[in-house]
């Protein structure tokens, strides 16, 4: 019989615990497969241990929860869900995921169609229509879309907010890279990628994103991201992840580079005061979603990973040979 393991690293989501756990507790089954599920409490500081326990309790043998010291990243949880999974089959999900009903169910199909160790799935994330107009939904929407034409999926498709392959190949090819706290995910599928992982898009194995981003949050999401996209870059110096994720390089296809100085430009039009300030008068502000505050909360956004981008390229060239050898770091352009 196989087996599903259900991995979730959680922290600080007590509330919406206590919505997922029931759709995860209710999932549908077939007589060939059974599942788990595995929290894993990164030093949460509310009431999610207490959540988790409860519902260990409700659900002996069934849902599992460890509790860790607070690490600021997802990548030692995951690991040591992984690590204490009983399942052939691992599932990691997003703690602001709520599953359909059939999700952990069609993850599990696909494997047994594809029991080959490399094969691994990703499923989709939707929106639900309630958080449709919010303006943070600018920022929680995949781009299901492009994974939808192509047949064979990228390591930079290995989206851990809902993506399952076989325990023993990631535990053998892969983990988390815990120095990571971000891109730590497609850091994870390029390991996977290079000893042989074949990534498909199972659209059927799907959930909504209850995604938790206040306007507040903005500026510092940026930060958060353009520090990391250099260290990733440092690491993974590729040129289509350059492509995908928006930098500025010299060795970008032309086209492709001279486009993106264009829209430096463009950007520049309008990132400026005159600009934001009648980008507020325009209704940037409002709590309905729309292409004004869709560009507005960008703009913010972008302002905030270039600076943290470029001060991390610059704290690299600021480090000695020896310094910047040991830890890796090189000039990778800008985002």
């Amino acid at each position: 019989m196989m087996r599903v393991s259900v991995v979730i690293p959680t922290y600080n989501r007590a509330g919406l615990l206590e919505a997922t756990i029931p759709a995860l507790m209710s999932q549908r089954t077939e007589h060939w497969f059974d599942y788990e599920v595995i929290f894993v409490c990164n030093g949460a500081t509310d009431r999610s241990q207490a959540v988790l326990q409860q519902a260990e309790a409700a659900h002996s043998g069934k849902l599992r929860q460890f509790y860790i010291q607070p690490t600021g990243g997802p990548s030692a949880p995951r690991n040591v869900g992984i690590r204490a999974a009983t399942g052939d089959v691992v599932l990691i999900m997003d703690d602001d995921v709520l599953p359909d009903a059939g999700m952990v169910l069609h993850h599990a199909e696909f494997h047994r169609a594809h029991p080959e160790p490399a094969f691994a799935a990703l499923g989709e994330l939707y929106v639900p229509e309630e958080f449709l107009q919010d303006p943070m939904a600018v920022f929680h929407s995949f781009p299901y879309d492009e994974v939808r034409r192509l047949e064979r999926l990228r390591y930079l498709h290995f989206w851990t907010c809902n993506v399952s392959f076989k325990r023993q190949f990631m535990l053998d090819h892969g983990m988390f890279d815990e120095s990571f706290l971000y891109y730590e995910d497609v850091l994870c599928g390029h390991k996977l990628e290079a000893a042989g992982m074949e990534l498909r898009f199972v659209p059927a194995a799907r959930g909504q994103h209850l995604h938790q981003l206040k306007p507040s949050g903005v500026a510092a999401k940026g930060t958060f991201t353009g520090k990391w996209l250099y260290a990733f870059l440092e690491r993974v110096p590729d040129p289509v992840a350059k492509v995908r994720f928006g930098v500025l390089s010299r060795d970008l296809p032309p086209a492709v580079f001279i486009r993106r100085c264009l829209n430096r430009v463009g950007f520049s039009m309008i990132d400026n005061p005159l600009g934001l300030g009648l980008l507020k008068a325009l209704g940037a502000h409002s709590e309905r979603r729309s292409r004004v505050t869709d560009l507005y909360h960008y703009i913010v956004f972008r302002r905030s990973m270039l600076t943290a981008y470029r001060e991390a390229r610059r704290a690299a060239k600021r480090r000695t040979p020896a310094a910047r050898a040991d830890a890796s770091w090189v000039d990778r352009g800008e985002p």
